[in-house]
């Protein structure tokens, strides 16, 4: 059997680096700090002293670009590339701080005393991908997708019309859990799904996860109600748990009167196979803040019927 041109090259159990080899290699994400050292040696083996070329970034959250200032010192003359949301972000002081905080945390949670220091200056785009671009390195060709719902800042990449890399604005699966993250809109998740959907893609590849095949589904069992896997069956799937998770979280706003048993019922909910290296709790409540304001910003809002009542959304 053909090995496939796709490999996870991770440090840690987060699973957030997959080298995309070809004519020129390609990093999907980076990783986090604490492990980027595990990272570069998982590239390097895989790349028998070829070069890495680019860093293909899906959004500016710490524990998928930390390990981009390593990546740098190894390879001086990759490139990074991201969205223009992404990019300032990046820049932003008030940004990178917390991400050496998170970094840090995460770097405790693995059994470190510290995460290993950096240059903010290398958490940067160089160059900025927008909607419909077609980024070639050597033969493959790569087409960017905008899907914001995660984040602002999101993308997605369309590799030689095989592999589509969905951005966690689809969400995440944890064997037979899933994980929702649309931290800054829930119709603007649906939207971005709808739009990849459509990109044709003959396989699948979700963040933290890899690329979805018969039998790294296995375990999920929400997906055997869709019949014979597929990629219409793996759409299907991910647009319904969007919007099941949403209905469970317009529960837990209606059950919970307070933020903090709101936070904690996310986190005994959403969190619960977690580990703290994979991403720690304190990263956790910070997303699930933002998806629990989104769900009532968008969800909870009342309105008036036909009859004069009111009704939710």
């Amino acid at each position: 059997m053909k090995q496939d041109y796709i490999t996870c090259v991770g440090g840690d159990e987060s699973r957030a680096a997959f080298l995309i080899k070809g004519d020129e290699n390609i990093l999907y994400d980076a990783g986090m700090a604490y492990s980027a050292g595990k990272m570069i040696e998982n590239i390097k083996r895989e790349l028998k002293g070829e070069p890495l070329h680019a860093v293909l970034l899906s959004h500016s959250h710490y524990d998928h670009i930390s390990g981009l200032p390593f990546l740098r010192k190894e390879w001086p003359d990759l490139k990074a590339y991201g969205s223009v949301r992404a990019k300032e972000i990046m820049e932003k002081p008030s940004a990178r701080k917390v991400m050496r905080e998170l970094s840090e945390a995460a770097a405790k949670g693995a059994g470190l005393s510290h995460a290993p220091e950096y240059d903010d200056e290398d958490l940067r785009v160089d160059v900025v991908a927008h909607e419909g671009d077609i980024l070639t390195f050597g033969t493959r060709r790569v087409q960017v997708y905008e899907t914001p719902g995660h984040t602002r800042c999101a993308l997605s990449f369309l590799v030689d019309e095989d592999v589509i890399f969905a951005s966690e604005t689809v969400g995440v699966t944890l064997g037979d859990d899933y994980m929702p993250c649309y931290l800054v809109g829930y119709q603007m998740s649906l939207d971005s799904l709808k739009k990849l959907r459509a990109c044709g893609a003959k396989r699948i590849f979700l963040t933290h996860v890899g690329i979805l095949t018969r039998e790294n589904t296995e375990g999920i069992s929400g997906l055997k109600k869709y019949g014979e896997f597929s990629a219409e069956a793996v759409w299907s799937y991910l647009e319904d748990e969007i919007r099941r998770t949403k209905e469970e979280i317009v529960e837990i706003i209606e059950r919970c009167p307070t933020e903090e048993e709101r936070l904690d019922a996310m986190v005994k909910k959403y969190h619960k196979n977690v580990s703290e290296a994979e991403q720690p709790e304190a990263a956790f409540r910070i997303n699930a803040a933002a998806t629990l304001q989104v769900v009532e910003r968008e969800c909870l809002e009342r309105k008036t019927d036909w009859r004069g009542k009111e009704r939710r959304q």
